[in-house]
């Protein structure tokens, strides 16, 4: 009996250390997240406070940020062990190669499996404060995430992800038992990444 019992404490323990490292992770991400937005801000302060347009990924509209030359790293938009990472140029799953070519376009910038990001394009500086413009990268469904881990929109274990605002905040969010961001709005729970 007090070999069950121990194996019991021994099982929440781990539960509970994941959870603390799940929660310094996240944050960490969040902050991360913050440098990004302080570029992006930059850059809408030249294009007519509009943010960056992405037509097909958030690498697209995070490479008008090369381009206006205020960043001259990929690695600001990598999260430690992500698996949208797997297929990076590098290989090793982990971290971007860093090339990225030439100007004026600086193509090989934030190629596939380079960044970790998720973005919400067609946002302007006006917008509200509170939409979420920058997220630890989704499933392939956007704004849902996953408990796994080895899949994309799994790092922090379905537990939390960061997101960043239009305003300029980083928070945390807590993911639902179907693993999206929901808050209250009014009367009504909303997913933050819905349209509503």
């Amino acid at each position: 009996m007090l070999f069950l019992v121990g194996v019991c404490v021994a099982i929440f323990a781990v539960r509970g250390i994941s959870r603390y490292l799940v929660g310094a992770r996240v944050n960490t991400t969040a902050q991360r997240g913050l440098n990004i937005h302080l570029l992006l801000e930059a850059w809408a302060s030249d294009h007519n406070n509009k943010f960056p347009t992405a037509h097909q990924s958030s690498n697209e509209a995070f490479r008008e940020l090369f381009k206006a030359r205020l960043v001259d790293t990929e690695k600001l938009f990598v999260i430690r062990d992500d698996p949208w990472h797997k297929n990076s140029p590098s290989g090793d799953g982990k971290w971007p190669d860093n090339i990225i070519s030439r100007e004026p376009d600086f193509p090989q910038a934030l190629q596939r499996g380079e960044c970790a990001y998720a973005y919400v394009s067609g946002l302007t500086r006006g917008s509200d404060p509170q939409l979420p413009l920058i997220a630890n990268g989704f499933s392939e469904s956007p704004g849902v995430y996953t408990d796994s881990k080895s899949h994309k929109g799994g790092v922090f274990l379905g537990l939390k992800c960061a997101i960043v605002t239009v305003g300029g905040s980083a928070r945390v969010g807590d993911l639902s038992k179907d693993f999206r961001v929901m808050e209250k709005k009014g009367s009504k729970t909303v997913d933050v990444f819905s349209k509503e």
